[in-house]
């Protein structure tokens, strides 16, 4: 149905939201007033709250277009409405807040609205992750699939090929392939799909297979012909899409934005470009590291006691790091070795059995308690709670010029904690898979990704065996 009639699901899609708002509320009210989980003074004038609600239904079908709630996302993953529901949600909060302030009827109970906010993220984000799962589960059985015809048989048109048989539950159906250079049946034995003829055959055999959408997968050096296809798409109203030729340069979650007019292609896609992790982790990082300060004061005072008798010396180590866009600062621990010259421990590893440290040092270490005064450089801004290892000026020189791409991670702000540390990349261990850990971390960044890697931190990275 969704395939045969997109604009009549769409319209289920807004119906079905308009209903879950009248709930929320309703559900809300209910919890508030009638349950008796909450202490009540005076049972409110329902009418009043019905009037809030049928300002706040519209507004919120705005806020779900407006954030993308709406957009379609075949190849994203079934959570991936959930972030747009929770703003779009909190945004409705606001916006019927700020009505209430005006419409001084009565007194509306703020605590209610709260309610019916987290209801509404609650049920729309699970409805809509069941939706999801529904379609994937259907498209795996043959049920709204796209027929798709890719032009180019080379290297690019087989990366198409191997990606839809590898994600079933995209509902993408490959007829076959067109190309002027290669000879037919080429992909049949290993993918089952056949090259069916030349380009120029293309608006036949898009009436002939019933394509829904051509994937253009050929060289940058074919431009003039990937115009032709374009042009030839368009005259018969077939959708299209490009698979740029630039694979070993663009990573898979890059982005095409608008400069005036001009499409710029990011060479790779960070998240310090999304308002989650400008805004959102920020206001996470200054609450988390508040707690942790606060919460942990006495363990604080524990541990400078305990630093101050293992050996004489300041309680605090201070080091030079390298941050977020390469910038230097100074992060905090506390110390675990005897004292040395600032330039001997700036460019010296920590080595097994290193006769600097200290008794209390080393069981520092190996439960990571000296990173604790760290949450102070988080509360700075210099660090997030989550993020690459900041490492030393001296070190990132070196690896910069041994390791490729070794300085994209500091694009974002390095973390107390991390994908590299919670797989077991810290430590006297390889620079190069560290890396790689903190690339995927970039190109996969979410705000569950990091309460994923808080919780395993918690669980299993806080005692670290390679931590000397």
């Amino acid at each position: 149905m969704v395939k045969q009639h997109p604009r009549l699901f769409s319209t289920l899609l807004v119906v079905n939201d308009f209903i879950m708002v009248l709930v929320a509320g309703v559900t809300a009210f209910w919890i508030r007033f009638y349950s008796g989980w909450i202490p009540v003074v005076s049972v409110a004038d329902a009418d009043q709250y019905l009037i809030v609600l049928a300002v706040a239904a519209p507004l919120t079908l705005i806020f779900f277009s407006v954030f993308g709630v709406y957009e379609p996302r075949r190849t994203a993953s079934v959570f991936s409405d959930t972030f747009p529901i929770l703003v779009s949600s909190a945004a409705t909060v606001g916006a019927i807040s700020a009505f209430t302030f005006f419409y001084r009827e009565v007194s509306f109970s703020r605590l209610t609205f709260l309610l019916f906010g987290i209801i509404l993220f609650v049920f729309s984000s699970t409805e809509r992750v069941f939706l999801r799962w529904l379609i994937r589960y259907l498209r795996k059985r043959g049920f709204n699939v796209k027929r798709l015809l890719v032009v180019g048989a080379g290297e690019l048109g087989l990366r198409v090929v191997q990606a839809v048989r590898n994600h079933p539950e995209y509902g993408y159906k490959i007829v076959g392939m067109l190309d002027d250079y290669i000879s037919n049946g080429y992909f049949k034995k290993d993918y089952g799909v056949e090259v069916l003829g030349r380009i120029r055959e293309l608006p036949e055999l898009v009436e002939k297979y019933d394509v829904d959408k051509v994937i253009i997968a050929l060289p940058v050096r074919a431009y003039d012909k990937i115009r032709r296809i374009v042009e030839k798409c368009e005259y018969e109203g077939i959708e299209a899409e490009i698979v740029p030729d630039f694979l070993k340069i663009i990573r898979p979650r890059t982005q095409v934005k608008d400069f005036d007019g001009l499409p710029l292609v990011s060479i790779r896609s960070l998240p310090t470009e999304s308002w989650g992790y400008t805004v959102a982790k920020r206001a996470f990082d200054i609450a988390f590291s508040l707690t942790v300060l606060i919460l942990g004061a006495p363990l604080f005072v524990l541990i400078a006691i305990g630093v101050k008798l293992s050996s004489p010396g300041p309680v605090f180590f201070t080091q030079e790091r390298i941050g977020a866009r390469r910038k230097p600062f100074t992060m905090y621990k506390f110390r675990t070795m005897r004292v040395a010259p600032k330039e001997e421990s700036d460019v010296t590893w920590t080595t097994q059995n290193d006769n600097r440290r200290t008794w209390f040092g080393a069981f520092l270490r190996k439960t990571s308690l000296d990173e604790l005064p760290q949450f102070w450089n988080v509360l700075r801004g210099d660090m997030s709670v989550v993020g690459p290892r900041p490492e030393r000026p001296y070190f990132a020189e070196q690896f910069k010029d041994q390791i490729p791409k070794y300085m994209v991670r500091h694009q974002v702000k390095t973390g107390i904690t991390g994908w590299a540390q919670v797989n077991g990349w810290r430590g006297d261990t390889s620079i190069q898979k560290r890396l790689e850990c903190d690339l995927y971390y970039l190109e996969n960044w979410s705000f569950w990704f990091d309460l994923k890697i808080i919780f395993l931190t918690i669980f299993k990275g806080l005692v670290n065996r390679n931590a000397y």
